[in-house]
């Protein structure tokens, strides 16, 4: 979608049609200001804390507080809600928080190029000394499973035990497509704005995270994008990807020393269920669960084996299988 937009861009430039150009400009960024209606304190539910830099960092929590914590972290684009159909199960054991990372959800957007997996983890890690959590289990999905790890990697002491669902630690350059609009001058806010607001872009994205067509649930796709609409979305975007996502975790995945669960989707074709074997190369303590007929999001597909797979294993109950 942004290549085809930055390639009309290129082209309207090439023959010369320069006032066309501009107009692509302006009616793109009407679009993003006309999109991003809502702000931070609009999410529906949950509470805030506000971290050392001053990000305010929105979570949803549920469960008794006097059970074990479990920190819930989303992947690229979406947030806290994207875990709604896992939260209630295993609240029935943990006190679940489950957070937006800063620049998602209904956290601080931060317009800087700041953001990488350091970064990231080190906010969750901020997060927990703000809610005084001194040691949890960490679940992580796509982009939040490499954060996961890098907090593993980064704060040992601080992790109990992580579930990663479909890590992208070895795709950080799954935001290329987002660099397409970093490079084009003056024009990367307006190429977002085309982006975020097709609704049959929004469509073809979310169908090519799922197993099955039947997956497909228009409630779930409006609950994701609704997020999306925060002011100041499209600019933290942007300087995500600007911004140097290059570090040593995916060769230093040994260091990570907590027992880990990895549950993958057969069908996954944002990050291939192939990636799952190099995890379990590199991590001392994990084990790989494949679930049949699942895409990128199997906690969504079919929370009811995922819940009962997390719950397994974070309470010392899995049976070390190789599929389900």
């Amino acid at each position: 979608m942004i290549k085809r937009i930055v390639g009309t861009l290129v082209g309207l430039a090439g023959v010369g049609a320069g006032v066309l150009a501009a107009s692509f400009v302006v009616l793109g960024n009407r679009r993003i200001d006309e999109w991003e209606t809502l702000t931070i304190d609009d999410a529906v539910e949950g509470d805030y804390v506000e971290l050392d830099d001053g990000t305010r960092l929105h979570y949803i929590t549920c469960g008794d507080p006097a059970n074990e914590p479990i920190i819930l972290i989303h992947g690229l684009m979406d947030s806290a809600l994207h875990w709604h159909k896992n939260i209630a199960a295993l609240a029935e054991h943990h006190r679940v928080f489950a957070i937006d990372l800063p620049g998602f959800g209904y956290s601080s957007r931060v317009n800087e190029p700041v953001y990488c997996l350091d970064y990231l983890a080190r906010a969750v890690h901020d997060f927990m000394n703000e809610r005084e959590i001194w040691r949890a289990d960490i679940a992580g999905h796509s982009l939040g499973g490499a954060v996961a790890l890098q907090m593993a990697h980064d704060y040992p002491e601080r992790v109990d035990k992580l579930v990663l669902i479909a890590p992208g630690t070895y795709l950080t350059n799954q935001l290329e497509p987002l660099k397409y609009a970093a490079r084009v001058p003056y024009a990367p806010r307006a190429i977002m704005g085309f982006a975020m607001t097709s609704e049959q872009a929004r469509i073809r994205s979310w169908q090519h995270a799922l197993g099955s067509p039947e997956h497909l649930d228009r409630n779930e796709l409006s609950l994701r994008v609704r997020p999306q609409r925060v002011k100041g979305t499209a600019d933290a975007l942007i300087a995500m990807a600007a911004s140097c996502w290059t570090n040593n975790l995916a060769n230093e995945l040994d260091r990570v020393t907590a027992p880990t669960l990895i549950l993958w989707g057969d069908r996954d074709r944002t990050v291939p269920p192939w990636h799952g074997d190099r995890h379990i190369n590199a991590l001392p303590k994990a084990e790989l669960i494949v679930l049949e007929g699942a895409g990128h999001i199997p906690q969504n597909e079919f929370p009811e084996r995922v819940n009962e797979l997390m719950l397994g294993f974070l309470t010392n109950q899995t049976q070390g299988l190789s599929t389900a």
